[in-house]
């Protein structure tokens, strides 16, 4: 131990001797170990931490398989109903919805959940007053029960205990408090806390197939995955057995998923591919490093020359360099965390919104352990950089006078960093220029509308008075009204969901063509000038009127890949299509008019990513849709704005108005304008691609730093020969292209090893790429062109400076 002690001690003086050397290796591995920092931080938060409940390794989520492999993350209610009877090898089965509401006679705002009792036995929570709700209280015709938030009980109740049994109203309706829940209770899947759970009290309808319950399970004491795999195989066969009606011929069934399946997918690969990003980056510090300690070593020669003449071993040496670089490597992580501290919370705002567990991204001790493990790693590996120089020197020569730094040995080393710099930027720079032109294709994608000069307003719920389809349909009509007579606002209509952000499927069969059937046709209610606001063109018939409604004849308008598929070569107007019937059952139960007649065909709209090709949809009469309301009450309207008047939230304040004037208690909704909703579908890509072109704009400005700080080690190592040479009559720029031929070749190996590796390695990123092939030339030519001339830049400067001295008055000095 005091050996160690004075070995750091040594090293803080012998770094506090050379600052410039110092500060610039900090500052270099402060760079990578801090970009590593942060991104594996988010990786942490997303990927590796253990989701915050009891035996976190019990918890399961159950989903639907079918035979061609395609999983749904979540069940019908009637097969939910179905697991939590039979399934055996379960202590809980539970599923949730999210409920936006009003509590009290003030109408605050909350957000809750309604919630099966079995979700505080699966997510192992328990009240911390009270009780939780009970199976009798999920029933229809029981009493309406609350548990509150912790949160909520504190601030709203004043933490009063003598809350229990108390009547608070929920959305207008009296309920009676039985419990209050821990501080910090929040569901994984949940963007923040819930202020209180109230009982999901719901009768599952066969017939109701909407694949949108995500199951959550504890598996029992004991029970493998293995053994609930096989049991949900047994349950699969069962429900087949008794309810054949309800799967087709290529449902496989029940099967059991991770968190990682339901809410991570595909993000799983973006991430760790981003952290393998990073990573090289920090590979090129180290190679830069690794040349900086290198070139100190051999500086220090006469010094360690002297250490060993009195009696210094060769291992006492190595070890007291490994001790300078580990303060460094310790030095440049402690500066790393500080940079990756800054930058969290715009890493956090570049993020997409889906981004799950987003609230438990931190800097936490995985993090700094990890963060610790790269410092002590790095220092090591360019730390036995300089250690194996002393081992391989001769200590002898430097009290000779002996030069020995331009040995073959060092310059090949020199080379090899050259070539290892120039392999690692070739790699980065091809992903992120393969990711930008991959964005610039999407951005240049036709969603099928015109977003420019378009607001939308998204109501997020409705007073509770409104609950009924009859009065939400007449406060839509009233604000449609009140809008549309606004000064700015060309047209406005509603929708039940916007474009590239929500989907909803029917099943629906061609009348008097059986064969002619799907089961997950895309549809959208919208009301009158739909598709005049979003400037979707009308191909052939007609739009919906104000004819279109309640009373009206039930009509239906297809897009033009509906009409291609499933009447190709004749006119669909006046043909009829059986919307909410599968396989001859009713699949949507209430649907009152499922036969309807096409009226007319409109141009093709990206549903919901444009990275994706369109799908057939068809359009329903916001009046005639009874069920779009009970998606979530008010349509989200779309406002065409004039362009004299500015941009479309111009008009947001007027809107907002117009609905206060007309219903005071309405909260106030979203406004987004739509070209923001074409840029939040494309936020997993900006994410990717920013990144990624932040690492390689870093990778590249660290290997030019790297090549020049090579070029002009070099340079200076060979002043006195270019000096002899010059005063020989060497012309001065046949000694500049000596120079670039020799700086080069290890560059142009570097980039052609880059080159094989980047084609190997971006094929991981296929999944991530839209409209540009993995391997395209175009971008493996732009980025080795660009590498070269940098590198050549680099090196030709100093050369040229060297080439440029005085060779009489240099040859005086030696």
């Amino acid at each position: 131990m005091d050996t160690i002690v004075r070995d750091l001690r040594y090293a803080f003086r012998a770094l506090r001797r050379a600052p410039g050397f110092t500060a610039v290796v900090v500052l270099t591995l402060a760079l990578g170990i801090g970009a590593n920092t942060a991104v594996f931080s988010v990786v942490n938060g997303v990927l590796l931490r253990p989701l915050p409940f009891p035996e976190p390794d019990r918890l399961v989520y159950v989903g639907w398989r079918w035979g061609s492999g395609a999983v749904n993350p979540s069940i019908t209610a009637f097969k939910y109903a179905f697991l939590r009877e039979h399934a055996r090898v379960f202590e809980g089965v539970s599923t949730e919805r999210a409920w936006l509401t009003e509590l009290g006679e003030a109408g605050d705002e909350v957000r809750g959940l309604r919630a099966t009792p079995d979700v505080f036995r699966v997510n192992g929570i328990a009240p911390m007053m009270g009780r939780a709700f009970t199976d009798e209280e999920a029933r229809p015709g029981a009493g309406p029960v609350v548990v509150l938030s912790e949160a909520v009980w504190r601030t709203r109740f004043d933490a009063d205990p003598a809350v229990l049994g108390r009547a608070v109203r929920l959305g207008g309706v009296p309920h009676t408090v039985v419990g209050v829940l821990p501080a910090g209770v929040r569901l994984p899947e949940l963007p923040d806390y819930a202020d209180f759970m109230v009982p999901y009290v719901f009768e599952p309808d066969p017939r109701d197939e909407g694949q949108n319950y995500v199951v959550r399970a504890r598996l029992a004491p004991g029970v493998t995955r293995e053994r609930a795999e096989a049991e949900l195989r047994t349950l699969s066969a069962r429900f087949r057995e008794a309810h054949p009606e309800l799967m087709d011929a290529d449902e496989i069934g029940f099967t059991l998923l991770g968190y990682g399946d339901v809410f991570v997918g595909g993000l799983a690969r973006t991430l760790w591919l981003l952290l393998g990003a990073v990573g090289f980056v920090l590979l090129i510090a180290c190679a830069n490093v690794a040349h900086l300690m290198l070139a100190r070593a051999i500086a220090r020669e006469r010094e360690i020359a002297v250490r060993a003449a009195i009696g210094a071993g060769r291992g006492r040496i190595v070890r007291q360099l490994l001790a300078e670089s580990l303060v460094l490597a310790v030095a440049g992580a402690a500066l790393g965390v500080l940079l990756a501290g800054w930058s969290m919370d715009a890493l956090l705002a570049l993020a997409p919104a889906g981004l799950p567990r987003m609230q438990e991204i931190a800097l936490d001790w995985r993090v700094l352990g990890f963060t610790l493990a790269v410092a002590l790693g790095t220092g090591l590996a360019f730390g036995l950089a300089a250690a194996a120089h002393a081992f391989r020197a001769d200590p002898a020569a430097p009290l000779r006078g002996a030069r020995q730094a331009g040995t073959p040995e060092r310059r090949r080393a020199r080379s090899a960093i050259a070539a290892a710099e120039a392999a690692l930027a070739v790699v980065l720079l091809t992903g992120a220029g393969l990711l930008i032109r991959s964005f610039f294709e999407l951005r240049g994608v036709d969603a099928g509308f015109e977003a420019e000069h378009v607001l939308a307003v998204e109501f997020r719920r409705t007073p509770p008075e409104y609950a009924a389809v009859a009065r939400a349909r007449q406060l839509e009509d009233a604000l449609l009204a009140r809008i549309r007579g606004l000064p700015g606002v060309l047209s406005a209509a509603a929708s039940s969901a916007l474009p590239l952000e929500s989907q909803f499927n029917f099943p629906m069969t061609v009348v008097g063509r059986p064969d002619a059937t799907r089961s997950d046709v895309q549809w959208r209610a919208v009301g009158p000038a739909y598709f005049e606001t979003l400037r979707i063109p009308l191909l052939r018939g007609r739009a919906f009127t104000e004819r279109d409604g309640p009373s009206g004849p039930p009509v239906v308008i297809i897009d033009e890949l509906f009409a291609r598929k499933y009447f190709p070569g004749e006119d669909p107007i006046g043909k009829r299509i059986d919307i909410g019937t599968w396989q001859g059952r009713e699949a949507i139960p209430g649907f009152d008019d499922p036969e309807r007649e096409i009226v007319g065909v409109v141009g093709a709209v990206h549903v919901l990513r444009l990275d994706e090709a369109p799908i057939e949809t068809m359009y329903i009469p916001r009046a005639q849709a009874p069920q779009a309301f009970g998606l979530g009450g008010l349509a989200t309207l779309a406002v065409r704005v004039d362009p004299r008047a500015g941009r479309a939230s111009a008009v947001a304040p007027a809107v907002l108005e117009a609905i206060r004037t007309l219903e005071p208690r309405m909260p106030a909704p979203r406004f987004r304008e739509m070209t923001e909703v074409v840029g939040a579908s494309m936020a997993q890509e900006r994410f990717n691609t920013v990144l990624l072109s932040a690492f390689a704009a870093l990778a590249l400005v660290l290997t030019a730093i790297g090549i020049y700080g090579i070029a002009a080690y070099t340079a200076r190592q060979r002043a006195r020969e270019i000096a002899i040479r010059v005063a020989l009559g060497a012309q001065r720029e046949a000694v500049v292209r000596g120079a670039l031929r020799e700086g080069m070749a290890p560059v142009a190996l570097g980039l052609g090893a880059g080159v094989v590796a980047a084609a190997a390695l971006t094929r991981l990123m296929s999944g991530l790429l839209f409209g540009v092939s993995p391997t395209d030339p175009r971008t493996f030519a732009a980025v080795s062109v660009t590498l070269a001339a940098l590198a050549g830049l680099a090196i030709w400067l100093p050369a040229r400076r060297a080439a440029a001295a005085d060779a009489m008055e240099m040859l005086r000095q030696e």
